[in-house]
């Protein structure tokens, strides 16, 4: 913490990066430290590779978002992401800054930088922010708040997954103190669902089939069925909790086909099975009960080959 506090106090220009398809911890991460850089007379920007889904565009600090010009940083802070290939075309950003710092609670992270802080314990980047800006002295104001509240929140789950701590329950107490709108930040995040994305749950359900005794539910769409609705970003969250929700299920595979011939793929684990391991092996990462990784192979062959690999571990 002190080695990355006296490279943030040492910068003038810094750089704020997270990772492709961007989620709540992401943005919330990134938002609310931009508030902190800012209030220390920083120059700061956030650089995103997709524009904001509908779901999260009540985030404040989104005026800092900007257009990368190929301009270089003296500071570089890569927050919630894992390895380079999940900062898409921004990695000349991270890799030509003079100084670089990564925050990030995944157990898969790779990257390297000047201020490497890996806490797998976090339940969500946004609590790392949190215990940086207090190390920085820097007052919590209700933008910084409803940021890292909404990080926390959406990463827990609502508090309803396996890696929230004591910890989480400190922190957004201390954040709800603000007058975070949690009831409507709940209900965006977590309630309102789009037209287009319920259409999207209705093929998904159609595709579902199951495995092993009903411990592995598999599910999928198309490319063509995902453009048939225009679907945004944020209309996939949470579609592999369709086969994890399911009773007597261990894990649940979601596949989506992004552009033709190329699937993301999205795991979640119920109580045993390390699905972080499992992603490693197809060159993705995440967390224990929660990872994803990416396929150049048609369906059926991901689908076997993930099942192969599931079935070691049952």
């Amino acid at each position: 913490m002190e080695n990355i506090v006296d490279i943030i106090l040492d910068a003038e220009q810094i750089a704020i990066l997270t990772h492709t398809s961007a989620d709540g911890d992401a943005l919330g991460s990134s938002f609310g430290l931009a508030f902190a850089m800012e209030y220390l007379g920083k120059n700061v920007s956030v650089f995103l590779e997709e524009p904001i889904p509908k779901s999260l565009d009540f985030l404040p600090g989104q005026q800092f978002v900007s257009e990368y010009k190929g301009n270089k940083f003296e500071l570089c802070i890569c927050l919630d992401t894992s390895d380079m290939t999940r900062l898409g075309k921004r990695a000349d950003i991270y890799s030509c800054a003079q100084k670089t710092i990564t925050i990030d609670h995944h157990t898969t992270n790779t990257m390297q930088a000047d201020g490497l802080w890996i806490d797998q314990r976090a339940s969500a980047t946004g609590e790392m922010v949190y215990n940086l800006i207090k190390a920085l002295n820097i007052e919590v104001t209700r933008d910084i708040a409803i940021n890292l509240y909404t990080a926390i929140v959406t990463d827990t789950g609502g508090f309803r997954y396996s890696n929230t701590t004591p910890e989480s329950h400190i922190i957004t107490a201390d954040l709800l103190s603000k007058d975070v709108p949690f009831a409507e930040i709940i209900k965006r995040v977590f309630d309102t669902v789009s037209y287009s994305k319920l259409l999207l749950l209705r093929k998904a359900l159609q595709n579902l089939t199951m495995h092993f005794n009903g411990k592995v539910a598999v599910s999928y769409l198309l490319y063509d069925d995902i453009k048939s609705v225009d679907a945004q970003t944020d209309d996939f969250e949470g579609l592999v909790n369709v086969g994890r929700n399911l009773e007597g299920v261990e894990v649940s595979l979601f596949l989506r086909e992004e552009t033709k011939h190329i699937f993301k793929g999205s795991l979640r684990a119920n109580e045993y099975v390390d699905v972080a391991q499992l992603a490693s092996i197809f060159s993705g990462g995440g967390h224990k009960r929660a990872a994803g990784f990416s396929s150049e192979d048609n369906l059926q062959n991901t689908i076997d080959k993930v099942l192969a690999e599931i079935e070691k571990v049952l």
